[in-house]
C-alpha cells in the first residue's frame, strides 16, 4: 500500500509540473506576440535642431 501511495503522490506531482511548465510556455508566447507588435513605426523619437547639429559636430571633432 504505501508503494502505491508513493506512485499517486510522484504522478500529481509529475501532473503539477506539466501543467506549471505549459501555463509557463503559454504565457511567454503571449507576451512575446504582444512585445513583438510595434504600436507606430513612423513615430519621432526626436527632432534635428540646430543645437542638436551642433552637438553631435562637436562630438565628431
Amino acid at each position: 500500500m504505501a508503494k502505491k501511495v508513493d506512485e499517486t503522490r510522484r504522478s500529481i506531482i509529475k501532473s503539477m509540473l506539466l501543467a506549471a511548465g505549459t501555463a509557463l510556455a503559454l504565457s511567454s508566447k503571449k507576451a512575446r506576440a504582444q512585445k513583438a507588435a510595434p504600436e507606430s513605426q513612423d513615430e519621432i523619437l526626436y527632432r534635428e535642431t540646430e543645437a542638436f547639429r551642433a552637438y553631435y559636430e562637436s562630438l565628431r571633432n
